[in-house]
């Protein structure tokens, strides 16, 4: 990628450390399909701690920022490695989050009992709702978030496109991704009815299961799912121009 910027648009250029405050701030406003960290879970610390701190903190050479007129609109997280992600997780981010939302709990720091419902859901059913995928046939994940005022610039497809060559060129050719999202009319419902040609990938794995976590949370009564998919860098990189091209993501 290029530090070069665009009179006319955003730019984009890798992770510095006095990014870490945007990148977080971004990282609460963007989740959950945009509502927001508060949408489930009221500890904005703990969420950015969850989400974000091993990419900024472990990873921070995987960390692309986009930028328009000095302020940061958007990061790329790219994971080369997710059997190291799990682990570090496990020994070093998860346990401290989860000790400190304890703590809070019984303080009585948390007065919205939606939060209360979130950390009793993902203690005691997420895991069992997660999309089974091999991550030792498919290694690689990203995360990519943008503000609004940072879309339609392809920003997106660009530092994706731009992980795939990183990745292709250290000998890692298959890449993987979990999406929770309605059961139907959803991005993969949207992917097959868009994407079509001799291009459109036929070695995609997927997998899903039913989530009840906003209707136990917040009593929402649409079906959602979780659901992964892996793939090669090669059909994912058709799919990705294929979004550059025909959706100007």
């Amino acid at each position: 990628m290029s530090d070069d910027a665009s009179a006319a648009g955003p730019l984009i250029r890798p992770y510095r450390p006095e990014d870490r405050d945007a990148v977080r701030e971004i990282c609460c406003d963007t989740a959950y399909r945009n509502k927001g960290a508060e949408h489930y879970f009221e500890d904005r610390e703990i969420h950015a701690d969850y989400w974000s701190s091993y990419y900024t903190d472990v990873t921070p050479d995987e960390v692309w920022i986009a930028e328009d007129k000095g302020e940061v609109i958007g990061y790329f997280f790219g994971c080369p490695d997710t059997l190291r992600f799990r682990r570090a997780m496990a020994r070093r981010i998860v346990p401290w989050c989860l000790l400190r939302a304890v703590w809070r709990l019984a303080l009585g720091r948390y007065k919205n009992p939606v939060t209360r419902r979130y950390l009793w859901f993902m203690v005691t059913r997420g895991p069992g709702e997660e999309a089974p995928l091999d991550i030792s046939k498919y290694p690689a994940h990203y995360h990519c978030n943008i503000v609004e005022s940072g879309r339609g610039h392809g920003l997106y497809t660009t530092m994706t496109l731009d992980f795939l060559d990183r990745l292709d060129a250290a000998g890692i050719h298959r890449i993987h991704g979990h999406i929770t999202e309605p059961a139907k009319k959803g991005i993969w419902d949207m992917f097959d009815r868009q994407y079509s040609g001799t291009a459109k990938p036929t070695d995609v794995f997927r997998s899903e299961k039913p989530t009840k976590a906003g209707e136990y949370i917040r009593g929402e009564t649409k079906a959602m799912v979780n659901r992964a998919w892996g793939t090669s860098t090669a059909s994912f990189r058709e799919y990705v121009k294929f979004l550059r091209d025909k959706m100007r993501l």
